[in-house]
């Protein structure tokens, strides 16, 4: 069955498809991906979800375990090579081992959707008149060097996303079309780089018997995500901190293990977050969504689009 693109998306709408295509008598929203791994599935689902009509997933190269895991999730995909799940009304085609015919080529990522930058843009997204601060303002609250702002709002600024007005300085565009590029960038770029740990714990609960805030540790992922919408039930518990957390070690032991229910992150930011719910340390939303997304599961979907309609509207 050949695809025909009828409508590619050039005015980057912040809920718009990527394209339009034709699949026999159906036309689909394509959700076009750059590069489809198990770290990236999270955010493709997500932004599939916000598609207002029948979609597809569209990608170079779909690999025969992430096929099968579409498939069982139901998600309609096509690739270059020529593999695809569809299952629309009595038509039904699922092809996968096909390989491409030669090894596609890695998209270039631009500076600012890359680690440094994507410490930028968090800051951004989480304080927003920073955008309209000194760059020395906006390098100390990111945690970066001063020369790399310069560099990211010059991207920005190209890519439609920081524009300079007379009444106002700079203000950010297109923010939910920002946040999704950076949800997406992070579990490629930047969460692999903050040294993450896993451990296994025998308590699930043991973080509501701790003043986190006080051995400066941040509480993220699925119990931050219970804490701001009381639907999640945890099954793993994700923790940003440092030296705070060989105190906390001491009394719930954790013991390493690649495939634990707990995992420990470093902190990247260096901004004061404001706590949506008085009593608690968490991450801020952005982060908790974020790491909902990663895990592609359906039970942290749902909650994470909880939180960004509550939260990251």
């Amino acid at each position: 069955m050949a695809a025909t693109v009828v409508q590619l998306n050039l005015g980057h709408c912040d809920t718009g498809a990527d394209a339009r295509i034709r699949l026999g008598q159906n036309v689909l929203d394509a959700e076009i991906k750059a590069r489809l791994t198990p770290a990236t599935l999270g955010p493709a689902l997500a932004q599939l979800k916000y598609l207002p009509g029948p979609a597809v997933l569209v990608a170079p190269y779909v690999t025969p375990p992430m096929a099968e895991r579409l498939k069982a999730l139901d998600v309609p995909f096509i690739d270059a090579a020529g593999n695809a799940f569809l299952h629309m009304g009595e038509t039904f085609v699922f092809v996968t081992g096909r390989k491409p015919a030669r090894v596609p080529i890695k998209a270039r990522t631009l500076r600012v959707f890359r680690a440094t930058g994507l410490r930028i843009v968090f800051a951004l997204l989480c304080v927003p008149e920073l955008a309209n601060a000194p760059y020395r303002e906006v390098a100390e609250k990111a945690g970066v060097a001063l020369g790399s702002v310069n560099v990211a709002f010059n991207e920005l600024t190209r890519l439609g996303f920081l524009q300079k007005t007379k009444a106002r300085g700079r203000v950010l565009e297109q923010r939910q079309r920002l946040v999704d590029t950076w949800v997406d960038a992070y579990a490629r770029e930047l969460r692999p780089r903050l040294n993450p740990r896993r451990f296994r714990v025998d308590r699930l609960d043991w973080w509501k018997d701790e003043d986190l805030a006080r051995l400066d540790l941040w509480l993220g992922g699925e119990p931050a995500a219970a804490v701001l919408t009381r639907y999640l039930r945890p099954q793993v518990v994700t923790l940003y901190g440092g030296a705070g957390f060989a105190d906390l070690a001491r009394r719930i032991r954790p013991v390493k293990d690649e495939h634990g229910n707990f995992e420990v992150l470093e902190p990247f930011w260096r901004f004061e977050v404001t706590q949506p719910v008085p009593g608690h340390h968490l991450t801020p939303p952005l982060l908790v969504y974020a790491d909902l997304l990663s895990t592609a599961e359906e039970r942290n979907l749902e909650t994470a689009a909880m939180i960004r309609e509550r939260y990251l509207g």
